[in-house]
């Protein structure tokens, strides 16, 4: 039963689209149809505010509500918020409207308490000298998945500093890039360019520093654009930029 309402809520969902999506032109070769400058579908369609399930509720159906536990409330709200809803879709609906706001409460606190808990573990990660003289790191190439390239090399590397020397495909006796060079965009779309698919570079995790961390190792400050400075509280850094999308997150649910 539920999967049955679910198929029809979709089904209205898509027609609703299609109706708004595209609308009649009167012209002199007569009736043509050409995309729709309807306000709301616009606002959906760009992704400004919004979505696809949302303009469903407000003039096709609203379709299966959930209980606080989570489970499917077997009557659906054939009605929509323009034609308005009787007592008992409205009663169905502030389920969901009352763990919405309960869920945005407890969640916030949550995610507060876990920025907490990161800075509180990285606090210690200070910036304490220029190079530590270590050559490990780890090899960067490009993320892919099912043959599409989610993140590419010049992207993972940008910032970083290399740990060896970067190689010619073409020469073996041919440096491009020294070990300890800051590869900016300039140097990563010349390796891209190279066709090089693999850079070791540094990375705090191979850091032999004794307490904290050295600039090399961490690469580019992000927020300035040059190497970090020795005294950057980079864990706390870390932490919070973790946390801050975190709290904002919630807000959504």
């Amino acid at each position: 039963m539920i999967d049955i309402w679910g198929r029809t809520g979709d089904a209205v969902a898509k027609a609703m689209i299609d109706q708004l999506s595209i609308e009649e032109v009167e012209g002199v070769e007569g009736v043509t149809h050409q995309e729709s400058f309807n306000s709301i579908y616009m606002m959906a369609d760009s992704g400004a505010r919004g979505s696809q399930a949302q303009i469903r509720q407000l003039a096709g159906m609203r379709g299966l509500m959930a209980k606080p536990d989570g489970s499917i409330i077997e009557t659906p709200i054939t009605s929509n918020f323009r034609e308005g809803l009787n007592v008992l879709q409205y009663f169905i609906s502030t389920h969901g409207a009352r763990k919405g706001l309960a869920d945005t409460a407890l969640k916030t606190a949550n995610s507060g308490y876990l920025t907490r808990r990161l800075v509180d573990v990285t606090q210690d990660l200070v910036v304490v000298e220029h190079d530590c003289g270590s050559y490990e790191g780890v090899f960067m190439k490009a993320v892919v998945e099912g043959g599409e390239v989610i993140e590419p090399l010049h992207e993972r590397i940008l910032g970083r500093v290399t740990a060896v020397d970067i190689i010619s495909p073409d020469s073996a006796e041919c440096v491009v890039f020294p070990a300890g060079t800051l590869l900016n965009e300039e140097h990563v779309e010349q390796i891209e360019t190279m066709g090089i698919d693999e850079v070791k570079v540094r990375t705090p995790l191979t850091c032999k520093t004794r307490y904290g961390l050295c600039a090399k190792c961490y690469g580019r400050d992000l927020g300035r654009g040059h190497l970090v400075s020795v005294g950057e509280a980079v864990g706390v850094i870390a932490a919070q930029s973790i946390g801050e999308p975190g709290t904002q997150l919630t807000m959504r649910t």
